[in-house]
C-alpha cells in the first residue's frame, strides 16, 4: 500500500510540473511517420500536454490550422521539422522577427509579434542545452498564431535521436519552470 501510495504521489507531481504549460506541436518538413512516432513516445512518457497539427502548404489551409490552434488550450506553439536517419547533426532554432503596429487591432503577421518576449524566452530556453544561436527571421509557421512560438529543426542519425529529445526536453523543462520559485 505504501508503494501505490508513493507512486501515485510521484505521478502526480511529475505531472504537474508541466500542467500550465500545453504545447501545440506543428509538424513540419517530410512528416516520417517513424520519427515522429518515436517524439510523441519519447514525450508523452515524460508527462507532457501536447497537440498535433501538420503544417500546411497554402495559405488557406494554414489559417484555418492557425484558427483551430488559437482556439484551442495550446499555450506554446512549436514548430518542428524532424529529419532524422542522416549521418550528420545539426539544430536551427529560429523565433520571428515580426513587428507590432501602431492600430489597435493587429493585422494576422503581427499576432506573433505581442508574443516576441515569451517566444524569445522560449527559444533561449531550447537553444542552450543545444549551444546553438537563435536565428530571428520571418516565420511563416507563426503568422496569425496567438501565443509564445519558434520553429525548431531537428537533424540526427535515427540511433541519436534519443539525444536530440533528451536537449529538448531539457530546455522545454526549463521553460514550463520559469514562474515555479522555491518557496521554502
Amino acid at each position: 500500500m505504501r508503494y501505490l501510495f508513493l507512486i501515485v504521489i510521484c505521478v502526480v507531481s511529475f505531472s504537474y510540473a508541466y500542467a500550465d504549460e500545453h504545447f501545440v506541436i506543428y509538424r513540419m518538413g517530410e512528416r516520417d511517420q517513424a520519427a515522429w512516432g518515436m517524439f510523441k513516445k519519447y514525450f508523452s512518457a515524460k508527462g507532457y500536454n501536447m497537440s498535433y497539427y501538420d503544417g500546411a502548404d497554402s495559405i488557406e489551409k494554414h489559417i484555418e490550422n492557425v484558427n483551430k490552434i488559437n482556439t484551442s488550450n495550446g499555450t506554446v506553439f512549436l514548430a518542428i521539422d524532424l529529419a532524422f536517419g542522416g549521418t550528420g547533426s545539426s539544430v536551427l532554432v529560429a523565433a520571428t522577427n515580426a513587428r507590432r503596429g501602431k492600430g489597435n487591432i493587429p493585422d494576422i503577421d503581427e499576432v506573433p509579434a505581442m508574443h516576441i518576449n515569451d517566444s524569445m524566452e522560449l527559444a533561449t530556453m531550447i537553444a542552450a542545452p543545444f549551444n546553438k544561436k537563435i536565428k530571428k527571421m520571418p516565420l511563416f509557421m507563426v503568422l496569425g498564431v496567438d501565443m509564445p512560438g519558434i520553429f525548431l529543426r531537428l537533424e540526427s542519425p535515427k540511433d541519436k535521436a534519443g539525444e536530440i529529445f533528451d536537449r529538448l526536453h531539457e530546455g522545454l523543462q526549463k521553460y514550463a519552470k520559469r514562474g515555479i520559485k522555491d518557496e521554502r
